[in-house]
């Protein structure tokens, strides 16, 4: 299916059908140059069977779309006693819901913006999905509703899903999530054998981030060697700024925190070599989160989850009949 696209005064947008990703965002400065900020995996024009076997998620990965629910159908093996699991019903099998895998419709189109939608299987407890994406006039800045409409009462994990790009010189974006109660590392490795970050380790600034007998400054990316790792910041307040000093821009999302008092930050540094990652990937996911990581349903709702027993809900209620609405904004700014 070709991709959706829309246009506004400063700038342009694409959204792939699958996953209704949306990205690359072409904004243009004060100046008339262009600023692109969202991630776009390089893979993304590759085929054969290798790519043909590739998850939804995968095939086309890129920019901004919501996970709902968000993570894993069932909680990776290795996890200590306190992330244990409860039982979920009808939440669905794929990674990051059913919607990243699959191909959305455009709804409307209006000036500026586009409206889409996917309907989720009869049997999975959310009905449907609607995303409202609009150019704001006379401003480098996208405004994006989310709308969830369930079929049954639920309590699941959901999540936003921006990934960045990162420039190619170390060091060169700085990434100021504003302030956090607490940072939590990912409790099992995220890439095994690659991995530095002590796993299930608390932070208090990403400028000491524990690895073992160091620490490790994430606040500055790309890191000098290739990882993967993926941290989450609890008791946010709505608004991470990225600085590009490579290319001279400033890039912003904004979001509610009182529906994702949480921030994972994945930080994607060249550290997969598997297909279709060939140590290639160089991004920052920076995920607005109602969630225990990405550890999925099962564990996002125990609420004795370590995260959730600190007082940070990991789990949004829906109710049947009753849409759901959240707005967020992606924004650029020269430095």
């Amino acid at each position: 299916m070709a991709a959706f696209t829309f246009e506004w005064d400063r700038g342009k947008a694409e959204i792939q059908p699958l996953a209704g990703m949306l990205g690359p965002i072409e904004f243009r400065m004060d100046d008339g140059h262009a600023v692109q900020p969202m991630a776009v995996a390089p893979w993304y024009d590759d085929d054969g069977a290798d790519f043909d076997s590739l998850p939804g998620i995968l095939k086309q990965l890129r920019g901004e779309w919501p996970c709902v629910p968000f993570g894993a159908p069932s909680p990776p093996a290795g996890l200590s006693d306190d992330w244990q699991a409860v039982n979920v019903a009808g939440a669905g099998a794929d990674l990051h819901g059913y919607s990243s895998h699959n191909n959305w419709s455009l709804s409307s189109t209006f000036e500026g913006g586009v409206e889409l939608s996917i309907d989720y299987p009869a049997d999975h407890v959310i009905r449907r999905l609607a995303r409202r994406i609009r150019g704001v006039t006379g401003k480098t800045r996208v405004d994006i509703n989310l709308t969830v409409e369930a079929r049954a009462d639920v309590t699941l994990p959901i999540a936003l899903h921006p990934v960045f790009r990162l420039p190619a010189q170390t060091g060169a974006l700085i990434v100021d999530p504003g302030p956090f109660a607490c940072g939590r590392i990912f409790p099992l490795p995220v890439e095994p054998g690659v991995s530095r970050l002590s796993q299930g380790a608390t932070f208090s600034a990403l400028d000491r981030v524990p690895a073992g007998s160091e620490t490790i400054r994430i606040s500055a990316l790309p890191l000098e060697f290739d990882t993967e790792e993926l941290v989450q910041l609890c008791g946010v307040e709505g608004t991470v700024t990225l600085e590009n000093h490579a290319e001279r821009y400033r890039a912003k999302l904004a979001y509610d925190p009182a529906v994702f008092p949480s921030l994972v930050l994945w930080i994607s540094n060249r550290g997969r070599r598997n297909y279709p990652w060939n140590g290639r990937h160089l991004a920052l996911g920076v995920e607005p989160t109602c969630g225990a990581f990405d550890l999925g349903p099962q564990v996002g709702c125990n609420p004795n989850n370590p995260i959730a027993a600190d007082g940070f809900p990991t789990a949004v209620q829906f109710r049947a009949g009753q849409a759901f609405t959240t707005t967020y904004t992606i924004a650029v700014e020269c430095l």
